[in-house]
């Protein structure tokens, strides 16, 4: 026995035993790890699929019964409204309620716009007219707020690489600067500049300018229990503009609040 050990030959093929019985176990071995890290993640990724289902059922049932909901409350304001009976120092009432149900149908709305852009997040992008979809955007606007004045600063046309979204992102920063504008007759003005990169959007009203959680939302996308954004506005237009490979920044005003929107090209 320790002859043969001690034969050249028969270490050498010891040796090259050893090293296919060390090859064989360690493919064994890499190919049980893959394997339960292949398992576990198709089990993951099942659970996050079933999660996601069941979440966009519920999203879909809470917002169409909130919106029949608001519809019957908005109803009803109306039919008191009309009612002669009713006294007429009620009538303030009755518009608040109406205007909060609008307010709750307008949040579902964008509960299902933020959304659609988080789970759409690899859509494609196309060539648009951006001067186009501004102009769109602020008749738009227009008509919904006539006591507000919307100045514009745009080329004839003005081609860029991007999502179809990015025209919420307009409107969603148009609005917010006239509803939380502490005047009669809110001013926003929209430009459009060419940059080496891209095209700068570029978003600056008279209001009060944004609170400080706000800021946050818009520039960070950060959102915690204790600092949250009063609404989804902004965290759409930060959403859509960073899907599309473009940035958020928010210039410091001694008045009013100006945002620009960064697209790449």
């Amino acid at each position: 026995m320790l002859g043969l050990i001690g034969d050249p030959q028969t270490t050498a093929r010891l040796q090259t035993a050893k090293g296919w019985v060390f090859v064989v176990g360690s493919t064994c071995l890499v190919y049980a790890l893959v394997r339960s890290n292949q398992r576990r993640h198709e089990r993951t990724t099942d659970r996050l699929e079933h999660a996601l289902q069941q979440t966009s059922v519920l999203h879909r049932l809470l917002r169409h019964n909130l919106r029949n909901n608001c519809n019957v409350i908005r109803g009803n304001a109306e039919l008191l409204e009309a009612n002669d009976e009713v006294p007429a120092d009620v009538d303030p009432y009755l518009e608040e309620i109406k205007h909060q149900t609008d307010r709750l149908v307008e949040l579902g709305s964008k509960t299902r716009c933020l959304r659609d852009a988080v789970l759409d997040g690899d859509e494609p992008v196309r060539r648009l007219d951006l001067t186009a979809a501004i102009d769109a955007v602020v008749d738009d606007v227009r008509d919904r707020y006539p006591s507000a004045t919307i100045e514009t600063d745009r080329p004839e046309v003005c081609s860029v690489r991007t999502t179809p979204k990015i025209e919420r992102a307009f409107r969603e920063l148009l609005d917010n600067a006239i509803e939380h504008s502490e005047r009669a007759d809110p001013a926003v003005r929209i430009a459009v500049r060419r940059t080496r990169e891209g095209v700068d959007v570029v978003v600056a009203d008279d209001g009060p300018g944004l609170p400080a959680t706000e800021r946050t939302v818009l520039e960070e996308g950060i959102e915690s229990p204790m600092i949250h954004s009063e609404g989804l506005g902004l965290w759409i237009v930060r959403t859509i503009v960073v899907q599309a490979g473009g940035s958020v920044e928010l210039v410091e005003e001694s008045q009013g609040t100006t945002i620009v929107l960064s697209l790449p090209d």
